[in-house]
């Protein structure tokens, strides 16, 4: 697969594989953020569960399957799921059991706006999740960062996280927000042209059925299965979704 091949229909379960096994012909490997090098071919896979962490089970498979590894990171307050859910804690468990890492999703606009409270929630929502999985949790992403969060040097919770200049700014970063390359296909990126690291950011809900590209159907979905009343919370967390018409503006 070529990034002329891919189109926005390739958003399935097959056409991540396709771009799985089209980084690996171009020599990428796995790497977990910790040992990942910026200059080297090291292809780091993160998922953001914003919205329910069993649609992930497909691409763990598949990743199981390529004898890949990722990092699928969970949130605890959210009107999607929670982590006191036994579905929801068995489906986190079965993707630990296919070899994958778990951090913690945090939404640091429900913490006080100074670097010791933001700490103090980050640490203690890790302890949660640790107990909750009975799994270490080694890494923080945040949920819809502010831009004074994007390139931060620091740790938070005592815990590396996705936007330090390591990860973000000195090897490649690319992501599928809204369900779309908005900023260019993974496979055109600069640092793929020069084979540097990669930070990939997929979020599950786009690819985990057939749909091929068809977001709305996918939140369609998400409403079946949660109510009409989820449709606000649908839309503080997509850009551009019209809680009145179910559509996502462009």
């Amino acid at each position: 697969m070529t990034a002329r091949d891919f189109s926005p229909h390739d958003f399935t379960r097959a056409g991540y594989r396709g771009l799985l096994e089209a980084l690996t012909v171009l020599g990428y490997s796995p790497a977990t953020f910790a040992a990942c090098r910026a200059d080297k071919a090291d292809l780091v896979l993160r998922h953001d569960l914003d919205f329910a962490p069993d649609l992930a089970l497909p691409l763990a498979e598949i990743e199981n399957e390529l004898g890949m590894s990722a990092s699928y990171f969970v949130l605890l307050d959210t009107p999607f799921y929670s982590i006191r859910d036994s579905q929801v804690r068995t489906a986190i468990k079965e993707l630990i059991g296919l070899g994958h890492d778990v951090g913690l999703h945090f939404d640091a606009a429900g913490a006080e706006d100074t670097a010791e409270a933001l700490d103090k929630a980050a640490f203690e929502q890790c302890g949660i999740l640790e107990d909750a999985t009975g799994t270490a949790v080694r890494m923080i992403s945040f949920h819809r960062p502010a831009k004074a969060l994007l390139g931060r040097k620091e740790e938070i919770g005592g815990r590396p996280h996705t936007y330090q200049p390591r990860y973000f700014n000195e090897m490649g970063y690319c992501s599928d927000s809204r369900g779309l390359w908005r900023f260019g296909h993974p496979l055109e990126h600069q640092a793929v042209a020069e084979r540097r690291a990669l930070q990939l950011l997929t979020h599950p809900i786009w690819w985990a059925n057939d749909d091929g590209g068809n977001r709305e159907a996918a939140l369609d979905r998400l409403v079946a299965r949660l109510g009409h009343g989820i449709k606000p919370a649908i839309a503080e967390t997509v850009t551009g979704y019209d809680p009145a018409t179910g559509r996502i503006a462009e």
